[in-house]
């Protein structure tokens, strides 16, 4: 963020609520106002998630982050095996929040590509994603230490893929089975994550890459993501949508402490740690772009 925000949470909700009419002002008969509408809805509910508070500590958010996402995880047996469900976030958003600052392309949010979960897929999804990131913190010790430079992991598949697996009915002893997995990579991933110090945590990556403090609120955050698609899923309906992650997005600014805690840090999806303020800022930047040039 450029310019200054307010200083009290009173301003921030007032701004909130002015870019949110204006928007649909713009969307009800924009050419591409539907698909702004779910950018839209995907900021306000990114933003709503990195307003949770999480601990300093990456290890901790990590633990704190899996107890929570467990209980979701546990209850997918509640779903039809035929069930699908539209997550809030988009490919778009996830370019915008991942792009390094200095690249010129704009991003066309024109059309949205959408991530969709089955009940085995949050499974298959917070699994991949521990080991993977279980494998990175090894590759960039050795980086690190001896200056080689890290292979990608190629055997996951994200989440704007759903697998032919992923569409299998999910019965009590595959979920049995999945948790038991789930939680020994998790606890490997803690394990490994608590023996490191913070000159390793906080080793900046010749390429400019991430650091392993912010691999780890990533994986915490995205935990977040994955586990509660079923659990906290947004209405079917696109302006009923973006009107339920408005709702949530100044519930938790409204529980926002209006004195810092030193220990509580504000991670987005990507772990970047950012103020309220700046939260409050990510989402009416996003939103006048939309209204500026995203519509069509």
């Amino acid at each position: 963020m450029t310019a200054a925000m307010p200083d009290s949470i009173e301003k921030w909700s007032s701004l909130l609520d002015d870019s949110r009419e204006a928007l649909l002002g713009v969307v009800q008969t924009a050419q591409h106002g539907e698909a702004a509408l779910a950018h839209a809805t995907a900021g306000r509910m990114v933003a709503a998630w990195t307003l949770t508070p999480a601990p300093l500590d990456p290890v901790a958010h990590i633990e704190a982050q899996h107890a929570d996402s467990r209980l979701h995880l546990a209850r997918l047996l509640d779903q039809s095996a035929d069930a699908e469900v539209v997550a809030p976030m988009t490919e778009q958003l996830f370019d915008r929040l991942t792009r390094p600052v200095s690249d010129p392309m704009p991003i066309d949010y024109r059309s949205v590509t959408r991530y969709t979960y089955t009940p085995r897929k949050p499974l298959r999804r917070v699994l991949d994603h521990a080991l993977d990131h279980l494998n990175q913190i090894d590759q960039w010790q050795r980086w690190r230490r001896d200056g080689v430079a890290p292979t990608p992991t190629d055997g996951w598949v994200p989440s704007t893929v759903t697998l032919a697996e992923d569409r299998l009915p999910l019965t009590a002893a595959d979920l049995d089975g999945w948790l038991w997995r789930i939680d020994q990579a998790t606890h490997l991933l803690v394990q490994r994550a608590a023996g490191l110090a913070n000159d390793a945590l906080d080793w900046q990556p010749p390429d400019g890459g991430w650091t392993l403090r912010r691999v780890l609120h990533h994986v915490a955050r995205s935990e977040l993501l994955y586990a509660g698609s079923f659990g906290e899923a947004l209405p079917g309906d696109p302006a009923a949508r973006y009107a339920e992650a408005d709702a949530r997005l100044l519930a938790r600014l409204r529980d926002t402490p209006a004195h810092p805690d030193p220990a509580v840090v504000y991670p987005n999806l990507y772990g970047t740690f950012l103020t309220p303020p700046e939260v409050v800022g990510e989402v009416l930047a996003l939103e006048r772009e939309l209204r500026e040039g995203g519509t069509g």
